[in-house]
């Protein structure tokens, strides 16, 4: 089955199936089917369903029951309904690990997909009060301001709005043919090594409704980022929106040792 194209009916019937003498309903038996077509990659981002109607006809089922099924997995972030065109399988969440510095196009790869960008803004800012400290330079100095729409398999998901030290030479044109900023940094001698890192969730305004395609105040998650070479020199500052229906990150937590042999913790 191929990405943003209609799913038929036969199609479906082949990884949807259900047992009409299971004690399991038969709502929830088909979730599981298509569930399971899901992870399995059966069926893809951006691929439209044959309608309630179809579904059930086919199944020899009730309406409602292909309703309940559908609204279960609308509810877990499987699939989406858009008004007057139908439901749709949506992307997967992008789980991202806090304990590793990656770049916005190897995470994108790493999952099968292919990145992209639409560059917004590329040139010589001043910094102010927000951008120089991060940057270790003076407020009122030039610097780099790179303000790009991110992409996966052509869907917008994120707005990066990156700034660099003015003395690092990228040109628009590297960047547009390398497409990882990361990547050109790090071919003219840069090592990327650390960074640090704020997280917190915000609500969409206009602007960024509309590149994300998503309502105002739409909920989304703000991630701050410095990124430092292994000189501990800030090479990057970077305010980075993520639609929260496709982000989620992950740390693991290890708990310190008590002192003295075992405290009581009370939550």
């Amino acid at each position: 089955m191929t990405a943003g194209k209609v799913v038929e009916l036969g199609e479906l019937l082949r990884v949807v199936s259900i047992d009409k003498n299971s004690f399991v309903p038969l709502y929830r038996q088909i979730a599981d089917s298509i569930r399971g077509a899901i992870a399995r990659g059966e069926l893809k981002p951006k691929q439209l369903l044959p309608s309630e109607e179809e579904i059930a006809e086919a199944l020899g089922v009730a309406k409602m029951t292909v309703r309940q099924a559908l609204l279960e997995l609308k509810r877990e972030g499987l699939l989406y309904r858009r008004q007057g065109l139908g439901t749709f399988v949506a992307f997967p969440k992008f789980e991202h690990s806090l304990s590793t510095l990656v770049s916005f196009s190897e995470d994108i790869r790493s999952r099968g997909m292919c990145p992209g960008s639409r560059i917004l803004f590329f040139g010589e800012v001043l910094s102010d009060a927000a951008i120089a400290p991060h940057l270790g330079v003076r407020e009122g100095e030039p610097v780099l301001r790179i303000h790009r729409l991110r992409l996966a398999d052509d869907q917008p998901v994120g707005i990066h709005d990156a700034y660099l030290p003015n003395d690092i030479s990228i040109s628009r044109e590297e960047l547009e043919k390398k497409e990882s900023l990361y990547a050109l940094l790090q071919e003219k001698g840069f090592q990327l090594v650390e960074a640090e890192e704020t997280i917190e969730a915000i609500t969409a305004n206009t602007f960024q409704a509309e590149l994300l395609g998503l309502g105002v105040g739409a909920p989304l998650l703000k991630v701050v980022r410095t990124v430092f070479s292994n000189e501990h020199r800030p090479i990057e500052h970077v305010i980075a929106i993520y639609r929260s229906d496709l982000y989620r990150y992950c740390i693991r937590l290890k708990r310190r040792s008590s002192v003295g042999g075992g405290e009581n913790v009370v939550f």
